[in-house]
């Protein structure tokens, strides 16, 4: 066991219509939009700067632990939002880390891929790990309070309110739950 969690990394996690797998070249232009697109920029803490994306454009992605991307496994098992669904192409998000020196999930979709139940299939499996693997009593996550799909959704997956608090000049919600549910 590390501080970052376990020493077994990258973990590939699957569903019945997802891979959870570490994040890959072929994601950049997905990342990139994900980090840079109006819709979901609007719930993580405004637009982006050019230096902030023209460091992802350039950065090496890496393997960080606790960084996956939730991806398509088959364009059949897929709602098709683009005009090409190729079989494991990105959809969004999901990571667990110590920033706030608790274990914390975070998720985001690219904004096409949000109302289809990829978050919370993909977050059901990441805490369903991380339970099985983690030392850890609980698991937070952080929502704009006006958020109200990510309110409804952390609420569906065990989460309750433990504070409010303001992050990026915005009232948000910092929720908790313990990590394996009975």
């Amino acid at each position: 066991m590390n501080t970052e969690g376990t020493n077994v990394w990258p973990v590939r996690l699957t569903t019945d219509r997802l891979s959870i797998r570490e994040p890959s070249e072929r994601d950049r232009p997905a990342l990139i939009e994900l980090i840079t697109a109006d819709r979901a920029r609007d719930y993580l803490g405004g637009a982006v700067g050019f230096a902030s994306r023209q460091a992802l454009e350039l950065s090496p992605l890496g393997l960080t632990w606790g960084r996956w991307v939730i991806a398509a496994t088959s364009a059949d098992g897929v709602e098709d939002h683009t005009d090409d669904a190729p079989a494991d192409r990105m959809l969004g998000i999901v990571t667990l880390s110590y920033d706030r020196e608790e274990l914390e999930l975070t998720y985001a979709l690219l904004p096409n891929c949000v109302g289809f139940g990829y978050a919370a299939e993909a977050c059901h499996a990441v805490l369903d790990w991380a339970a099985e693997n983690l030392p850890d009593e609980h698991v937070i996550a952080v929502t704009a309070s006006r958020n109200k799909r990510s309110v409804a959704l952390l609420k569906r997956l065990g989460f309750t309110t433990r504070k409010g608090l303001t992050e990026f000049g915005e009232q948000c919600l910092l929720m908790e739950r313990p990590l394996a549910l009975d």
